[in-house]
């Protein structure tokens, strides 16, 4: 891998990490789908200066299927997410999302034809097992073996945020279609207006936009999480027309675990055990498999 695709995958997971961050001090502000809403929609001006910037608005013939196809995706991705955790625990739900870079191999495999090397299989396999570790870290269930797996198996959250994994992984293969045949800061403006009319639809819909002016109470945080995650999506999309998809997302998910635990010691307090480490240590190497 050359230096500057290096540097994006390494740039858009960093972003990520900090994305997360910010978006869990938002939560205390604002409900997950306003939250969406208004990223989505702040995100469009900075989109459309950086396609005005880089002299690029071609649209080439076959770029509306896979770009509808990505806004639906994320959008089903995101209203899945927030169910799964609305009717579940966070412990039986959001270590699911570790598989996504799973799902996006395959994806990646049978909508672009791309295998991933010896070394990009391992390093996929170790970022996945050490990030269910360390999310499965100090959280019991009182069912025990198969019987636990059976019990986390009846809990809806669970097949949502399988769903929403599922659905991001598929998502990132047609948004790499989707920038061969535009740019990625096109992409990146065409993705986050999509993103934002289909959720302030479903928000009205909901009858529920009066709860977007509750932004007021933290314009701070909300610029840095905005900041954040036009820097991620828009260092993605340029990485992704270099590296494999499914990398690209193991290196995200990587990396923003790994971060999760730095963060949730420095910023939260949050303990910091042997099997955590242990876990970080695995996702390095993995990460580092990807990236060398």
């Amino acid at each position: 891998m050359s230096i500057l695709p290096f540097l994006a995958v390494a740039g858009a997971s960093l972003a990520l990490s900090g994305f997360d961050l910010s978006r869990k001090l938002l939560g205390r502000h604002l409900a997950p789908l306003p939250m969406v809403a208004l990223l989505a929609t702040a995100s469009i001006p900075l989109f459309g200066l950086l396609t005005w910037l880089a002299g690029d608005s071609r649209l080439s013939p076959g770029y509306a299927a896979p770009a509808l196809g990505s806004i639906a995706l994320n959008l089903g991705a995101h209203v899945a997410f927030l169910e799964a955790v609305r009717r579940s625990p966070l412990s039986l739900t959001v270590p699911l999302l570790s598989l996504t870079p799973v799902f996006t191999a395959f994806a990646g495999l049978l909508l672009l034809g791309e295998r991933p090397t010896p070394a990009g299989i391992a390093g996929i396999v170790l970022v996945v097992v050490g990030a269910l570790w360390l999310h499965r870290v100090d959280r019991p269930d009182p069912a025990p073996g198969l019987a636990r797996f059976r019990f986390s198996l009846r809990k809806p959250g669970v097949w949502l945020m399988t769903t929403a994994a599922l659905l991001w992984s598929v998502s990132l293969p047609l948004d790499k279609m989707a920038v061969g045949l535009s740019s990625p800061a096109l992409h990146g403006l065409v993705l986050t207006s999509g993103i934002s009319v289909g959720a302030l639809a479903f928000l009205a819909q909901r009858r529920r936009l009066g709860e977007l002016k509750e932004v007021r109470g933290c314009p701070g945080i909300f610029l840095v999480a905005l900041c954040a995650s036009t820097v991620a999506l828009g260092l993605q999309l340029v990485a992704i027309q270099w590296v494999l998809v499914s990398l690209v997302e193991t290196a995200k998910r990587g990396v923003g675990n790994l971060a999760a635990v730095v963060l949730g010691r420095s910023v939260f307090r949050e303990p910091l055990t042997l099997a955590k480490v242990g876990a970080a240590l695995l996702m390095s190497v993995g990460v580092a498999l990807l990236l060398l």
